[in-house]
């Protein structure tokens, strides 16, 4: 294989990598073997495996460089989408045993459903009790001080609970929605490191 071939397969299976990171990666590998020149390029292939094996290897190293990025910019919208993109990537290029693979699709599927059925139940949730608070308060303010102190406040104060707990649901969206992204990536390092010992 030439370095002209291995480059080429090299980028067929970065394509789908986020732009910027696919132009530098290509771009350091085509500066390397630049480096090595045409006598050494033999020795550089040998060195560096099989395309397939490479881009599953700076899929791996990628995704870790991402979380440590995403930590230190505190879970940008962009960075968040680049970790999840290359998490999918890392998985899918695992050279991983048919039933491994197969596992880990599964889970994947399951644990994203599980997060999002949460998430947005708990949006419901929020939603509808927002919805009795505020209508607690209307009656509170049109019934209950047209029939006693007491009955007033009685209904104000479940308005208020409702409300509390809406707000409550609601501020706990994001951290579950957080909380989904970091398992998920958890699990895509998981299996790409495992398909890295399988290969």
């Amino acid at each position: 294989m030439t370095k002209t071939e291995y480059l080429a397969e090299l980028e067929k299976y970065l394509k789908k990598l986020p732009r910027k990171d696919y132009e530098e990666t290509i771009e350091h590998f085509t500066e390397y073997f630049d480096e090595v020149g045409p006598e050494g390029e033999v020795a550089a292939i040998a060195d560096l495996g099989n395309p397939k094996e490479a881009a599953h290897e700076i899929m791996i190293h990628l995704l870790d460089k991402k979380i440590e990025e995403d930590d230190q910019k505190n879970n940008s919208a962009n960075s968040t989408k680049n970790i999840v993109q290359i998490s999918i990537l890392s998985i899918l290029a695992a050279p991983l045993a048919i039933p491994l693979f197969i596992v880990a699709i599964v889970l994947t599927f399951v644990f994203f459903l599980f997060i999002f059925t949460l998430a947005f139940l708990m949006a419901i949730v929020s939603l509808a009790l927002f919805i009795f608070g505020a209508s607690l308060i209307w009656e509170a303010l049109t019934l209950g001080l047209s029939t006693s102190i007491p009955a007033f406040l009685f209904i104000l104060g479940f308005s208020i609970i409702a409300l509390g707990l809406s707000g409550f649901f609601f501020s706990n969206i994001s951290p579950i929605v957080q909380f989904g992204k970091a398992g998920f990536v958890k699990l895509a390092q998981v299996f790409a490191k495992k398909g890295a010992h399988y290969g």
